[in-house]
């Protein structure tokens, strides 16, 4: 039994030299020679990498020059002419309709038949401007791919130009009490 004891004294007293070392020195957190790798490339650093004139100049050298403005899409001529063809049909369609509709509300006045005629030919004609809206809705999508392009001056002036037709036959719409 007293020899493990031993033993376990001979092994404790051989790391006591050590301990008695100045501990006041921290351990280097450089690589050892033996722990450098010869294939890994190792960059020098300057006095001071990453600071300074060196920074200032390679951002003012990465710094892309802007985007030139994209051209209009190929497809707003084409989707303006639609716009206004529909709200050209309306024009045109609305008059007679508004006539038919205002007699048949006159004659309905008496009851019967004739005010079933005057609520059917009410409906006619609010079918007419019921186009209205998704016309704006479709200028609304011209005006947002409108935004930013290059040479979209005369198309934003047709957008205008087509609102303020939707905005007159909506205010005829509403004169005839829909």
């Amino acid at each position: 039994m007293r020899r493990p004891a031993l033993l376990l004294l001979v092994a404790l007293a051989a790391t006591l030299p050590a301990c008695s070392r100045d501990s006041t020195k921290w351990p280097s957190l450089a690589p050892r020679p033996g722990e450098i790798a010869p294939l890994v490339p190792r960059t020098p650093l300057g006095a001071c990498a990453g600071c300074g004139a060196d920074v200032t100049a390679a951002a003012a050298a990465a710094e892309p020059p802007p985007p030139a403005p994209q051209p209009v899409p190929a497809d707003v001529s084409t989707r303006l002419d639609a716009v206004a063809k529909v709200l050209a049909t309306i024009s045109a369609d609305y008059p007679a309709q508004l006539a038919i509709t205002q007699k048949a509300v006159a004659a309905g006045k008496a009851g019967g038949d004739a005010e079933i005629e005057a609520e059917l030919q009410r409906s006619r004609l609010e079918s007419i401007f019921l186009p209205l809206s998704a016309q704006g809705q479709a200028l609304d999508g011209v005006s947002d791919d409108l935004i930013g392009k290059a040479g979209a001056e005369p198309y934003v002036a047709r957008v205008t130009a087509l609102r303020g037709e939707i905005a007159r036959l909506a205010a005829v719409r509403d004169a005839a009490g829909l």
